[in-house]
């Protein structure tokens, strides 16, 4: 067994130890004709393993549609064959069981050789 298959197995086992099931809720802005379309759709399920980086408390973020809750000391690991993006033109959203609801920030790919083993993702819990 190679390096890449250890560190996709290593991923996975780590997952395993703490894991949750998740459905991730897509939005993506596509072209059309002179403009864009929201086009929403579903991925997964995955099993992902979702931790708490620290315990700062949660902050207030103003918009147009008044004011959200949110915490941005959450994190996920997932595997290789995840499907998860974050992007000004995608927005990935999800409800993790016994946590809450979390929007997708950042997904940085875990690399070996230029092989993608996991996924460490930044997530923004919303209440």
């Amino acid at each position: 067994m190679g390096f890449i298959e250890t560190r996709k197995l290593h991923t996975k086992w780590s997952i395993e130890q703490n894991p949750t099931t998740i459905l991730i809720n897509r939005t993506e802005k596509q072209r059309v004709g002179g403009g864009f379309d929201e086009v929403k759709s579903t991925a997964g399920p995955f099993d992902v393993r979702i931790f708490s980086k620290s315990t700062k408390t949660n902050r207030e973020v103003s918009t147009l549609a008044g004011k959200k809750s949110v915490n941005v000391t959450w994190s996920m690991l997932a595997d290789a064959d995840a499907d998860i993006k974050s992007g000004t033109n995608v927005k990935d959203e999800f409800t993790a069981v016994g946590l809450g609801k979390f929007l997708v920030i950042t997904v940085r790919p875990q690399m070996v050789k230029e092989v993608v083993v996991g996924y460490q993702v930044d997530l923004e819990r919303v209440s």
